[in-house]
């Protein structure tokens, strides 16, 4: 009779164990606030005009590395050309050679000025998404993952 009461026992303890270990996992359930959810979608935000910004930064580069290889064939064509072909929106002016390096010295500064203010927009985003991910880390630790590729 007492073996069967010790085992009953044994059985009511395992349970009971089994149920704290169950309560021990739902006490670590997230639980996000409406303010960090809106903390959260203003990261997403921000990430997602980040990417905007360094595909237009990837655009301008490639336009500037143009620019600076029509100038170099304008120097190498210099002598042997009277005029070149300059392209204006749609339509094509002929053009002397010191004329198309000042319109190509032109463009080239307004492309290194939009480069500029670009890496200073992402620089901005990327500091505020910094805060952002300060912030969220330290309420959520590894529950959440805020790495932007």
């Amino acid at each position: 009779q007492w073996s069967f009461k010790l085992s009953y026992y044994n059985e009511y303890k395992s349970y009971l164990r089994m149920a704290d270990k169950a309560q021990t996992v739902s006490d670590h359930e997230i639980h996000i606030k409406y303010e960090d959810q809106e903390k959260i979608n203003q990261f997403a935000r921000y990430n997602s005009k980040l990417l905007e910004i360094k595909d237009d930064l990837e655009g301008k580069n490639k336009q500037l590395q143009n620019l600076n290889d029509a100038s170099q064939d304008i120097e190498e064509l210099e002598l042997s050309e009277d005029s070149f072909p300059f392209q204006l929106g749609e339509v094509f002016v002929e053009m002397s050679a010191e004329q198309t390096q000042e319109m190509l010295a032109t463009y080239k500064q307004k492309i290194h000025d939009d480069v500029k203010a670009l890496q200073d927009k992402a620089s901005g985003l990327e500091n505020l998404m910094k805060e952002l991910k300060s912030d969220l880390y330290s309420k959520f630790g590894s529950a959440i993952n805020l790495e932007y590729d």
